[in-house]
């Protein structure tokens, strides 16, 4: 078999054990707090990382002496910086911000300059929960990724990556969790309507998902031969009753929770307020959106991918158990 080069085919690459560190990965939003992580897994993975960012100050600055080398860009729409980055990359991770500018309109410039590369492998940034059973409108945040992936899907010779991770652990305790966790004058608060006290939800520490991403990037079938898919991961699934008793377990509080009313008060109320704010106040009624939608049980991950090389899952308790440590989340 020839010397592999920097040029060489992912898909042949993948068959020598020993060359992934010839592998080169462009993460674009690498400054942020899941780019950061996924560049330090690639690295510990042997592979060469490049970056893409607007300000390289905020890149660890280990990390930073560890890349490749940091292409800097003065917006999302920079396509010489975006074409700079991606020049003898052999695969590419959107690791932007979940922002709905950068969901639609930055992936879709990154994704053509892909293209024109003639570059294979795209992980979307879709760490996210589930949206493959929603329809356009069911749950506003994610309109963007519904409307990437279908342009993606019908115009363009790149098949994605997608991997849905459920909510981050990090929102699981703030107003924009499951039960809209807050801390009122008489303790946490956590609320619900019909039966979502039961209503299960995916979620996933960012280190594991950093973990996890590059393992599907590296060992799930297909993805460096550019056949893309569809990937759901997670750390765990917790109800609110689950969460507030993790929470009162480990912070030694208790969290009350609430039944606000009926699964129909639930629809009324996300009405009113969808007339109210408005589509471009959908913020403001997320939480009430996703509440509907896990009634459904729209929010389950049903064929979670599990491979050989995956670490062991971090429990509930021990991501709150780190976080009470370092003094966050108190």
């Amino acid at each position: 078999m020839p010397e592999p080069t920097r040029n060489t085919p992912a898909n042949v690459v993948t068959t020598i054990q020993d060359c992934y560190s010839i592998m080169l990965i462009l993460i674009a939003g690498i400054t942020g707090s899941l780019g950061q992580r996924l560049a330090q897994v690639a690295l510990e993975r042997g592979l060469s990382v490049r970056g893409l960012g607007r300000n390289p100050s905020k890149l660890n600055a280990e990390l930073s002496e560890r890349l490749e080398s940091f292409v800097e860009s003065d917006s999302y729409y920079d396509i010489i910086a975006l074409e700079k980055a991606l020049v003898s990359v052999d695969a590419v991770v959107a690791a932007y911000a979940p922002h709905p500018v950068m969901d639609l309109d930055a992936q879709l410039l990154l994704a053509r300059a892909t293209e024109r590369a003639g570059i294979k492998v795209y992980i979307a940034s879709a760490w996210s929960r589930d949206w493959t059973n929603l329809k356009y409108g069911d749950f506003e945040h994610y309109n963007n990724h519904i409307a990437f992936e279908h342009q993606i899907a019908t115009t363009s010779p790149i098949r994605p990556v997608y991997v849905f991770s459920g909510l981050f652990a990090d929102l699981l305790f703030t107003p924009y969790g499951p039960g809209a966790f807050s801390k009122g004058g008489q303790g946490p608060d956590m609320y619900y309507y019909g039966d979502g006290e039961n209503n299960k939800w995916p979620w996933n520490t960012q280190d594991d998902v950093a973990e996890w991403t590059i393992d599907i990037l590296l060992h799930a079938p297909g993805v460096l031969a550019g056949d893309g898919g569809y990937f759901k991961i997670c750390s765990g699934v917790a109800t609110i009753t689950e969460l507030a008793t993790t929470y009162e377990k480990v912070f030694k509080t208790r969290v009350n929770v609430t039944r606000k009313g009926t699964l129909h008060d639930l629809e009324g109320q996300l009405a009113r307020l969808r007339k109210l704010k408005g589509r471009a106040g959908y913020f403001e009624y997320m939480g009430e959106a996703a509440a509907v939608v896990a009634s459904k049980g729209l929010w389950e991950n049903t064929d979670v991918t599990v491979l050989d090389q995956f670490r062991h899952p971090t429990s509930l308790e021990e991501f709150l158990s780190r976080e009470k440590i370092a003094g966050r989340m108190v």
